[in-house]
């Protein structure tokens, strides 16, 4: 009986960080199968890492690697790659910079698909006695440290970026506002899971270890079903960075007259319903560069590019919404250059007060 029950926790534990896994590796494939942009290949790539990360996870903590030995460290590359594209990510996020790779960001991973291709090129029963022992071979020593490395590298990129530009440019009330307090449980559950994992490996404590792995289904799962409330709270922290970054104006020698012309002429254009315009690219067109124009929208009007961008969509939208012949809601969001219909809504919200929906409603009873 003792047995039966101990198999079927290994079960229940393999199944929890399994399903995690699969949860992770279909949302990044759907997302790269959606959205074919340089940010959301980076975000689907971290997504199936992550997944990768789970599942080999799951074979380790519950024994299952004994019958497939092979998988156990596969992800230790890909994490390792994930911990430089996250700081990437972090930068278009948060600073609208362009996504440029640098040679630097792959160095680890190099070094990780090097020291761990004596492993794969064992037997599998070799394999096993390298996993058993890890703790009490020079060899074991390196994976061990590997497995321990992308928890660190991890910490390391967010930190460096949390440090050079969150830190000294993000005031404390942002985090505290209404609609951020889930993405701050969100940063703070995960920052508590990796710092767990780092104690589990550093002092060799396996509960410590198993924690850490058996928390990020959660987060992932918990991330998927509020990162709607993450993008306002990513703009206000945005908003933030920006407007302390460019207390030493760069505008200097650029005449704003001839910036609000061209703005004028481009969105007369309708520029704004292309649903891939960024920062970097309506600068081009205006002639200036990113951060330029950065700092003149919030000089000019107090906030960044997507509050500006986003009040023409919304106007369009509106008009779009009053027109006799009836879109789809999810027709007109896509004609205004929103890439999914509960961003739309939740922006239509926030600027006019009430759903696109009840908008139309509305203006139908007014007319009659």
């Amino acid at each position: 009986m003792e047995t039966e029950s101990i198999t079927l926790n290994v079960l229940l534990e393999f199944l929890w960080m399994g399903s995690g896994a699969i949860f992770c590796i279909i949302w990044s494939l759907s997302n790269l199968v959606n959205n074919r942009k340089k940010s959301d290949f980076v975000w689907s790539f971290i997504l199936f890492s992550t997944g990768l990360w789970l599942l080999t996870g799951a074979f380790m903590f519950t024994g299952f690697y004994l019958y497939f030995p092979l998988i156990v460290f596969i992800h230790i590359p890909f994490v390792f790659l994930s911990a430089s594209f996250l700081y990437y990510y972090l930068e278009f996020l948060f600073l609208e910079k362009q996504i440029k790779f640098h040679w630097i960001g792959f160095f680890p991973t190099v070094i990780a698909f090097v020291l761990l291709t004596p492993y794969y090129l064992e037997s599998n029963e070799e394999r096993i006695h390298i996993l058993q022992s890890l703790q009490s071979s020079e060899y074991g020593s390196v994976l061990s440290g590997l497995n321990f490395g992308i928890k660190l590298s991890i910490l390391l990129s967010v930190g460096v970026f949390l440090i050079r530009e969150w830190i000294p440019n993000v005031m404390l009330s942002v985090f505290f506002t209404k609609r951020a307090i889930y993405s701050l449980i969100f940063i703070l559950l995960v920052w508590l899971d990796l710092l767990i994992g780092s104690i589990g490996f550093s002092f060799q404590l396996p509960f410590f270890r198993k924690l850490s792995a058996y928390l990020l289904p959660i987060l992932m799962y918990f991330y998927y079903f509020t990162r709607e409330l993450w993008e306002p709270f990513v703009s206000d922290v945005r908003d933030n960075i920006q407007k302390n970054k460019y207390e030493k104006s760069k505008l200097v020698s650029v005449p704003l007259e001839t910036i609000d012309q061209k703005l004028y002429e481009l969105m007369q254009e309708k520029v704004f319903c292309d649903e891939d315009l960024n920062l970097s690219k309506l600068a081009e067109m205006v002639g200036v560069k990113s951060g330029q124009l950065s700092e003149y929208f919030h000089k000019r009007y107090g906030f960044g590019f997507y509050h500006y961008i986003n009040q023409y969509r919304i106007e369009e939208a509106k008009r779009y919404l009053l027109e006799p012949t009836e879109r789809t809601i999810l027709s007109i969001a896509d004609s205004v250059g929103f890439n999914s219909k509960s961003t739309f809504n939740r922006v239509f919200l926030e600027k006019v007060g009430i759903t696109p929906t009840d908008f139309r409603k509305q203006s139908k009873q007014t007319k009659s």
